[in-house]
């Protein structure tokens, strides 16, 4: 079945389904002279670009912007911050814009603090420190015996983890 939601931007004019449709809505806009006309919605019909794909042109207050209709249908439907850079279709068709064929990828900045966190985790989950080794490395440090680089590699965490011992945000019941 085919739902519609409002298109980012152009609430109220126009409208964009999970079938990869994009349809105006009955208005009433005033032309360039003063005129106000009560224009009846339509299913547009997009044009395929020399890449391959759909795009159609809104308009608003008399000027037209063309978008992927690819794009809308992910914007409306899956990630509001959605691109045409970002979309994968399933079956590699241009033309197929349905939701089902449709998905996003994560932006370079997403998959990058995805893959931190990622690693942070394994770090934090392979090596637990004893209390023992906690108080080693403050007073190591404090001493000056060892930089914090060099108690990371011998613990086998990271500089950031040994930092955080040192201030006391991790271990804080370790006196």
């Amino acid at each position: 079945m085919e739902h519609w939601k409002m298109v980012q931007g152009y609430e109220g004019s126009y409208q964009v389904s999970t079938s990869g449709n994009v349809r105006s809505l009955d208005r009433i806009v005033e032309t360039s002279r003063g005129v106000k006309q009560r224009r009846t919605g339509v299913v547009l019909r997009p044009r395929i670009n020399q890449d391959g794909y759909r795009k159609v042109t809104l308009y608003r207050q008399g000027r037209g912007e063309r978008f992927y209709v690819g794009e809308l249908v992910a914007r409306a439907f899956l990630d509001p911050t959605a691109c045409q850079e970002r979309l994968v279709r399933a079956d590699g068709d241009r033309l197929n814009d349905q939701i089902d064929n449709l998905s996003v990828k994560p932006s370079p900045s997403q998959a990058y603090a995805s893959l931190l966190a990622e690693f942070d985790l394994l770090l934090k989950d392979h090596i637990e420190l004893s209390t023992w080794q906690i108080r080693e490395i403050r007073r190591r440090y404090r001493t000056g015996e060892a930089s914090i680089r060099k108690l990371a590699m011998v613990y086998q965490v990271t500089e950031n983890r040994i930092r955080n011992i040192i201030d006391k945000k991790e271990a804080q019941y370790v006196v």
